[in-house]
């Protein structure tokens, strides 16, 4: 469900002009699907930016919570000025289609 929300949350930024940023993730040598990053772990599933504004948006399945370190990175980014931060899950959609156009 994850995957569903996040293929329409990237086609409906692109076809309104966002710039759209996920890091996927990779099958290692033992099988394993990983994300490779250096630093903290949680870092949100979307960055979108366009006109000024940027967003970063963690994407849920319905009834799922973030985890301690993707909290952890909501919470910091969201301190920031002029940054705007969501935690979207499927039945956002309404919400979604009115942030992004």
């Amino acid at each position: 469900m994850e995957k569903q929300l996040q293929r329409r949350v990237v086609h409906l930024a692109q076809l309104t002009g966002w710039r759209v940023f996920h890091a996927r993730p990779a099958l290692d040598r033992r099988g394993r699907w990983l994300t490779p990053i250096q630093g903290d772990a949680g870092f949100p599933d979307l960055v979108l930016a366009r006109k000024g504004r940027i967003v970063f948006a963690e994407l849920k399945r319905d009834g799922k919570r973030p985890t301690a370190a993707q909290r952890r990175w909501l919470d910091t980014l969201a301190s920031c000025a002029g940054v705007e931060v969501y935690l979207w899950t499927p039945s956002d959609w309404e919400a979604i289609v009115d942030i992004l156009r």
